[in-house]
């Protein structure tokens, strides 16, 4: 059954005959990516968690998320136009769901003069970010935004839930601007409220809000973007608890601490990243600061980061990719008072395309770490294995990493 056909037959189970006049504009796409990865060696960082031996085993999305997903949109008049898009994750090598959750995206919006406005899930936007400057696009075990998720303490959000997003059209050519905002970043607003307790309803919750400015033309990319995140944490009832992102798993979790009753945690994120095609290599830099605006924030991100790239296109159909990343972590969460938490990795490897839809690929990656650090070898900037099997408990692990795999998009 040919793509157009069963996006038909599954859009036909999916809404009303009476609006099945308006899905011959939809689009199925999708990717299958299946693979092997080992890792192991001794860190000499935290994420060994006690742990030793080569983990060796098979893995799916290494590349790339293994996903469904419908795109679609029908013209209103004037030129406006009404857009949507809902994807779903999977799991190739075991049936349970890709990740925590199977919804990557799902949104929807308009589009004209004006720009595009749109709402619901979509990307985070300093995860996308690394990812559009990383060779690696935050997959494989090169991945660069696994160390960064790590030592700024906040985690990559790879999705921003409950959000809201507008980008300009062209003011100059090649130039655009971004502008989001989400009343709770990875959970429902409110979501962290104990019923009964006389607790402030906005506890736990994280809003985040983005601004940034897009500059692609020709060969040159630019990105200039800045978030402010906060994590909420109010109400008598929770006197001594404050909320901050797992790093591992992504997930908002409480802690207690000394912080002071009722305030709330507030970050500052400036990314900056760039790129440059010389047509027989592809140069990419990419810079991350991550801060709390007072001391109790600062105890979980004071730090920063940074990747430099190449992509290096041997023939029409095989690339070489290699980088460089270095993240530093300041915050001082054990009160001595020494910055011991810092992580390195290097990366090097190849795609080979057999069509414009299929293809292979392998990558190397090297780390090292300081003895306080959590970061460790994964398949994805998420930090996890990346399946619902959760090969090493979810985390990274070793100091070397190795993968092998072939991907099918269509």
């Amino acid at each position: 059954m040919s793509k157009k056909l069963l996006a038909a037959a599954i859009a036909a189970a999916l809404v009303p005959t009476a609006v099945l006049a308006e899905a011959s504009n939809v689009t199925m796409y999708g990717r299958i990516d299946y693979g092997f990865m080992s890792r192991g060696g001794d860190n000499n960082g935290l994420s060994q968690n006690g742990r030793d031996g080569r983990l060796n085993d098979f893995e799916d999305g290494i590349q790339g998320t293994n996903r469904i997903g419908f795109r679609g949109s029908e013209a209103l008049g004037n030129g406006l136009k009404a857009i949507f898009e809902f994807e779903f994750g999977f799991s190739g090598d075991s049936g349970q769901s890709f990740g925590t959750t199977s919804n990557r995206h799902s949104w929807i919006g308009l589009e004209g003069a004006f720009g595009t406005a749109l709402g619901g899930r979509v990307d985070g936007a300093r995860y996308s970010f690394v990812g559009q400057y990383d060779p690696f696009k935050n997959q494989t075990v090169a991945n660069a935004g696994s160390l960064f998720g790590v030592t700024s303490g906040l985690g990559q959000a790879d999705r921003a839930d409950n959000a809201v997003v507008y980008i300009t059209p062209e003011v100059a050519p090649g130039l655009k601007f971004l502008a989001a905002y989400t009343t709770s970043l990875l959970s429902e607003a409110g979501s962290g409220a104990i019923a009964g307790q006389g607790q402030d309803i906005e506890n736990g919750d994280t809003p985040l809000y983005a601004i940034a400015a897009l500059y692609n033309n020709g060969p040159i990319s630019f990105t200039l973007d800045y978030e402010n995140l906060k994590i909420k944490n109010s109400g008598a009832t929770n006197a001594g608890t404050t909320f901050a992102l797992n790093p591992n798993t992504g997930a908002i979790v409480g802690t207690t601490t000394p912080f002071s009753t009722g305030s709330d945690l507030e970050f500052d994120l400036w990314v900056v990243g760039g790129s440059y095609d010389f047509g027989v290599a592809k140069l990419s830099a990419y810079y991350e600061n991550t801060k709390g605006d007072n001391n109790a924030s600062k105890a979980i991100s004071d730090g920063d980061g940074w990747l430099i790239g190449l992509t290096i296109p041997v023939t029409t159909n095989f690339v070489l990719k290699t980088s460089y990343v270095k993240a530093n972590d300041d915050a001082d969460r054990d009160g001595n008072g020494r910055n011991d938490s810092d992580c390195k990795k290097w990366g090097f490897g190849g795609e080979y395309s057999f069509s414009k839809r299929t293809q292979a690929y392998a990558t190397f990656a090297k780390l090292s770490a300081d003895s306080a650090a959590r970061c460790g070898i994964s398949k994805n900037a998420t930090g996890g294995s990346g399946t619902g099997s959760n090969g090493a408990g979810g985390t990274g692990y070793g100091d070397t990493g190795f993968n092998i795999g072939l991907a099918h998009t269509f």
